[in-house]
């Protein structure tokens, strides 16, 4: 059986994605751009370094970066602050339990900053959950290399192959199936595609449809789906 499932947040825990790009594209009218849906998308499962270098490349080097972050950030927390902020993804009121009752081992490898993902993780309740988070700024390279999550799998002390990742972006599930490990996507704002079918054991609706695999086997071999 695996040893242990490690999951992206954004848009694969909390349902963060839609509420960000609304906040993004408010906040680009503000200071005079224009930001697309299929823009935004781009950019998720980024690290802020290669999200800012897409944005550069997108809007001029002399855009003015940090106070559209800042103006962004404001506005996500003040929705939330609102009552309109983002909820738990389905299925995870089912995941969660279950998980607490095999004692799995678990981890959270996000792109996000170490603070802003332990801040949302605390806002969200989920903070204790998750003992084991790797964050974006914690090592060399973001997705999708595979860096994020074998520092998630040298923390939790087990072989990348027992390991099921959860992933709702291209770039993760390709950096997680360059870390040797099984992935699954539950799509959010990015539709799968050949590339994630052909790389990924199953496309699920729902984090709840995530027990019956962690019931199953590892995947062996190479990108083999159930």
């Amino acid at each position: 059986m695996f040893e242990a499932v490690i999951l992206d947040f954004d848009g694969t825990l909390l349902d963060t994605e839609q509420h960000n790009f609304r906040c993004w594209q408010e906040t680009a009218e503000s200071i005079g751009f224009e930001l697309s849906e299929d823009f935004y998308r781009s950019m998720v499962g980024l690290t802020l370094e290669d999200s800012n270098h897409l944005l550069r490349q997108q809007f001029g080097h002399e855009s003015p970066l940090n106070e559209w972050r800042a103006l962004r950030r404001q506005k996500f927390y003040q929705l939330w602050d609102d009552g309109q902020g983002p909820g738990w993804k389905s299925g995870l009121e089912i995941l969660l339990p279950y998980l607490q009752g095999r004692d799995l081992k678990r981890a959270i490898a996000s792109s996000s900053l170490k603070a802003e993902l332990e801040h949302k993780l605390e806002r969200s309740q989920l903070l204790a959950h998750f003992p084991i988070r790797v964050a974006g700024d914690e090592v060399a390279a973001g997705k999708p290399q595979p860096d994020v999550f074998l520092e998630a799998a040298r923390r939790l002390q087990v072989d990348p192959r027992g390991c099921l990742v959860v992933e709702d972006s291209i770039m993760g599930v390709l950096a997680g199936r360059a870390a040797g490990m099984s992935v699954v996507f539950i799509p959010d704002m990015i539709p799968p595609d050949d590339r994630v079918r052909q790389q990924c054991l199953a496309v699920l609706s729902s984090l709840a449809e995530i027990i019956p695999i962690l019931e199953t086997p590892p995947l062996q071999g190479n990108g083999k789906r159930i």
